[in-house]
């Protein structure tokens, strides 16, 4: 994972600066990490500490830190995008009751999608979604 300090020198290799807001929306995705929190989730966390601090910015955020790769947006079809801090090649489980997402690492070999099938893509990433219930849905 990346560390405060090397989001620090990421921002200000861009030019940007590590303002208050930048610093707090990473260390909430940071802290929330294992949870695949949603944008709306680290704002309601980030208001507690910042009120005036808007969804727009946390969204302007998340999409800087996904650009310094410091992050990862994944599409676990929960209806949200979500955001994935271990930058280890990794798939998802998902339970289809409460959303819940947690890492997976499993070896998936790519499907050999035959040419006539691709209908012109170029395959150059695979993300796999298992679906299930979690353990406390279950109880």
């Amino acid at each position: 994972m990346t560390t405060h300090a090397d989001i620090q020198s990421a921002f200000r290799a861009r030019g940007l600066r590590v303002t208050p807001q930048r610093a707090l929306v990473f260390r909430l995705v940071s802290e929330l990490g294992a949870e695949h929190p949603s944008a709306e989730a680290i704002y309601v966390r980030a208001t507690r500490h910042m009120p005036s601090l808007s969804l727009r910015t946390v969204y302007a955020v998340l999409d800087e830190l996904e650009e310094m790769k410091a992050i990862r947006s994944i599409d676990v079809g929960t209806g949200s995008k979500r955001f994935c801090v271990n930058p280890k090649r990794h798939h998802h489980l998902v339970c289809s009751r409460c959303g819940k997402v947690k890492d997976v690492f499993v070896a998936v070999d790519v499907v050999d999608v035959p040419p006539d099938q691709r209908q012109g893509f170029v395959i150059t990433e695979q993300d796999v979604v298992f679906r299930g219930v979690c353990a406390e849905c279950r109880s």
